[in-house]
């Protein structure tokens, strides 16, 4: 009963304060109440800003019972673009800073077999890219290239339509040509330290590129599958397929068809076929050099050129351990025919002969992950020479890639190579030769994903 006595007494005194009604909000607390929402509304504008400009990505249909939102009261308007005239309209602060990166390619070669130029270690190529929205109608994107030894030069640099009706995205400027899956690659994106063999004997130590436009467009099917047209036509930039002095038009079509075999895997269909021009061939000039009988021997130019191909792309990823491991295989098949002279020596009496030269050429690579940042793979490569149809060469290589991290990779490579008599004299009567290369090519910026 002693210890009521307090108790009551503080109940006595707390009570008026517990009923009483809370003290109104100061001047203070409704000006700080009101900065907040005015804060809101600007950052509900800017993303409104950048939503027009094509910065964010599209967001689904919205859920039918959600309600509308308040409309919110116009900001302020933004200084206009410098240079972009007064009635110009204002873009979104990040449209004026592209993304930017950059990928160098350190190398070391060597031929275990003979000399070769080639042979030692230098930081045989730099890349810059710059990849930006003009507005909500385009994008550009531009990769200058720095190799060692060689002047820089516009890798590719090409608008693309973010807009146009339908399936159809239009590109122009210089691009790789979609000629079947490693074509269109860069460096740094490939399965392997080098090109494959064919690729080299047919296009070139480079892609084929052109200077022109490309229409791509997603067919409808009854399969609900992708199905990829490409339509490309342009002046081919100078190759072993193409490679006349006046640049004719070069046209290529693309199909590619993409299959999902299982949840796991998936099966890519490509056909390609492109047709040109090109002049006289390299081996033609320097045996036409090499003649004394020969001064008076012009060659002809413009020749027709065609070259096919057909690729097949298997995919295996498991969803539940598909950082850990995969499974690649992937094969070309190149086919050219191509108009051209060859040096005929009769009884002493050389002359120009016109023939049409058939040749072929491919590769099969797998490559299996088997952990997180490791990855070893198996290159065979066959291949004929589009100037003559006598030459071949054969190869295997064994590749082993490293990856630390999604910014680096270190590339080992050993590759085994044969050739006939005919090809041998390509490459000064080497019938045979082995190679090994080391690749370390680290990226810095903003570099966007590669193509699936």
């Amino acid at each position: 009963m002693r210890s009521s006595v307090p108790i009551l007494a503080v109940m006595l005194l707390l009570g008026p304060a517990l009923h009483a009604e809370p003290a109104p909000p100061t001047s203070e607390d409704v000006a700080a109440l009101r900065r907040e929402v005015e804060d809101l509304k600007r950052q509900i504008q800017a993303l409104r800003d950048q939503l027009r400009a094509g910065l964010l990505p599209e967001q689904g249909p919205a859920p039918a019972a959600v309600a509308p939102a308040p409309p919110v009261p116009e900001a302020p308007p933004s200084p206009a673009v410098p240079g972009a005239g007064g009635n110009a309209p204002a873009r979104a602060q990040s449209l004026l800073n592209p993304a930017m990166s950059a990928v160098l390619l350190a190398t070391g070669t060597t031929s275990l077999k003979r000399e070769s130029d080639s042979n030692g270690f230098d930081m045989s190529e730099a890349e810059i890219a710059l990849q930006s929205a003009v507005d909500p109608y385009t994008r550009v994107d531009l990769f200058l290239s720095f190799p060692s030894g060689g002047s820089p030069e516009v890798e590719e640099g090409f608008i693309t339509t973010l807009a146009l009706p339908g399936p159809l995205q239009l590109k122009g400027g210089r691009f790789k040509n979609a000629f079947g899956k490693w074509n269109g690659l860069h460096t740094h994106a490939f399965l392997s330290a080098d090109r494959p063999n064919a690729l080299v004997n047919f296009f070139g130590e480079e892609s084929l590129a052109t200077d022109g436009l490309s229409l791509s467009v997603l067919i409808p099917n009854p399969w609900d599958q992708y199905i990829d047209l490409f339509t490309e036509v342009g002046s081919a930039l100078e190759g072993t397929s193409f490679n006349n002095d006046r640049r004719n038009l070069t046209f290529l079509e693309h199909l590619a068809w993409f299959f999902n075999t299982g949840p796991n895997s998936t099966l890519e269909l490509g056909l390609t076929a492109a047709r040109g021009r090109a002049g006289a061939s390299e081996t033609l000039l320097g045996a036409i050099d090499d003649c004394g009988a020969c001064a008076g021997l012009v060659p002809r130019g413009e020749l027709q050129s065609d070259v096919s191909g057909v690729d097949l792309t298997y995919k295996w990823k498991p969803v539940r351990m598909n950082v850990y491991k995969s499974f690649l295989w992937q094969t070309e098949a190149l086919q050219s025919r191509r108009h051209l002279d060859v040096l005929m020596d009769p009884l002493g009496t050389p002359f120009l002969d016109p023939q049409v030269m058939n040749a072929s050429g491919g590769y099969s690579h797998v490559e299996w992950q088997f952990a997180k940042r490791w990855r070893v793979g198996s290159r065979y490569d066959w291949s004929g020479f589009p100037d003559d149809d006598r030459a071949r060469e054969r190869a295997i290589s064994a590749v082993v890639r490293f990856l630390p991290s999604e910014f680096q990779e270190i590339r080992l490579q050993y590759k085994r190579t044969s050739r006939n008599d005919e090809a041998a004299l390509r490459f000064d009567g080497e019938r045979d030769d082995s190679q090994i290369f080391f690749q370390w090519i680290p990226v810095i910026g903003a570099h966007g994903a590669h193509k699936y």
